[in-house]
């Protein structure tokens, strides 16, 4: 195996690691990592088998998972029988803006809980009341930095790119 292989088979597996420390089975992670340094930037389920030597249960059972929490999409090609995977595009700034989603639901928590104990101690109520004031920090920056990084990606990605060159 060349140098170059082996460090792809290493992203591979590092990708596997970062997933699964993130909550997701090792091999949606090894998915992703295959379908994030791939060319052409898509890949069949008997190519994404043959690359990470894995059934086609198991990739069958991440690229479904990976589908249903929308970081990869599901794609035909004219002239080919067979469907295709890739990340989908704008993958990361869309999993930011779902977080958006999430830090309400936590702050509604902290609120929940300030209401539950309500005419009880500050020493009570004190960590939900850090929840509180921290998710209150991050809504209100949260959508400037969105907006920045809009205005910004075209510029920084062009920047990286031809750091890469």
């Amino acid at each position: 195996m060349s140098d170059k292989q082996e460090a792809r088979r290493q992203f591979i597996e590092d990708a596997g690691d970062t997933l699964e420390e993130h909550g997701l089975p090792h091999m949606a992670g090894r998915v992703l990592g295959a379908l994030m340094i791939c060319v052409p930037p898509q890949m069949s389920m008997d190519e994404l088998a043959k690359q990470l030597q894995a059934s086609k249960g198991s990739i069958s059972s991440a690229t479904q998972m990976l589908l249903r929490l929308g970081i990869i999409e599901k794609i035909s090609m004219p002239g080919h029988r067979r469907r295709y995977y890739r990340p989908r595009p704008n993958l990361w700034s869309d999993l930011f803006a779902q977080q958006m989603g999430h830090l309400k639901e936590h702050h509604a928590l902290a609120d929940q809980g300030l209401k539950t104990l309500a005419g009880e101690s500050l020493e009570m109520k004190e960590r939900l009341i850090e929840m509180q004031v921290f998710f209150d920090f991050v809504e209100k920056e949260l959508p400037g930095f969105a907006q920045r990084w809009e205005k910004q990606r075209p510029q920084l990605l062009k920047k990286r790119l031809a750091l890469h060159k």
